[in-house]
């Protein structure tokens, strides 16, 4: 028992190491976190990938894709703008 690392999370309210022993292969306890899954055992196919991306958006307005495809909708407008004046 005396081999096994202790846990590495502190308190919020006091400030202290937790006592518990760690889980192995983990820096925490079970209580913090340790027993949970890592990202690439969760989530191994692209399916798995995209739905965690997606876990936490609310809307997507501000994805990387949407703002590009705003780019891409202003650029056809100016040019059609262009266009338009042109003739």
């Amino acid at each position: 028992m005396d081999t096994l690392p202790i846990c590495q999370a502190k308190s919020k309210q006091t400030g202290r190491r937790c006592k518990n022993f760690a889980v192995k292969n983990r820096a925490v306890c079970h209580i913090h976190g340790g027993k949970t899954p890592r990202y690439d055992a969760r989530h191994k196919t692209e399916a798995g990938k995209i739905r965690q991306k997606m876990g936490s958006w609310k809307h997507g307005l501000r994805s990387k894709e949407a703002i590009e495809e705003r780019k891409t909708i202003r650029n056809m407008i100016m040019q059609s703008k262009n266009f338009l004046n042109e003739i």
